[in-house]
């Protein structure tokens, strides 16, 4: 299991845990299920392969370029939104090295719904720990799955 991943399982426990000790109607279950977006089929699929050591780079200066997630509401009786467009992304941030651009809609970072738009920047602190992820997006309409690969430098033969 992947280091957010724990982080997510994690934070959904306490969440059912402490749902179920507020309700005066029983216990509740949590629903993980729920949390996991299920990949669409026919969906665009975009690879990239990222040097470890420029993803660490732009990792550094992550706090210097932050990004606004604003709620993409689909309609007024839907309640709570879990798709965010996405704005200020700055060419040398570490956002823009993943690929993601101004008014991109963020759908999942690795299946699991963002529910809250501080999640992200988490998400993508912790990806200098892992070797793959996978963030949806939607583009101009257009679901895309943006599945990356992070690979240790070349090293040079002496």
């Amino acid at each position: 299991m992947r280091n957010y991943e724990r982080v997510a399982t994690l934070g959904l426990l306490l969440l059912g845990v402490v749902t179920s000790g507020c309700s005066g109607h029983g216990k509740a279950e949590p629903k993980f299920i729920e949390d996991v977006r299920p990949v669409p089929p026919a969906q665009k699929v975009l690879s990239y392969t990222i040097q470890r050591r420029d993803l660490q780079n732009a990792l550094v200066k992550i706090g210097e370029s932050p990004i606004r997630l604003v709620p993409v509401y689909q309609s007024v009786s839907a309640g709570e939104s879990y798709e965010y467009r996405i704005f200020d992304v700055r060419n040398d941030s570490v956002y823009a090295l993943l690929g993601i651009e101004n008014s991109d809609i963020l759908v999942a970072a690795d299946r699991y719904l963002v529910k809250n738009p501080a999640q992200f920047p988490v998400f993508v602190q912790l990806l200098s720990n892992e070797n793959e992820a996978t963030i949806e997006i939607r583009r101009e309409g257009e679901s895309r799955l943006m599945r990356y690969t992070f690979i240790p430098p070349v090293q040079n033969k002496k």
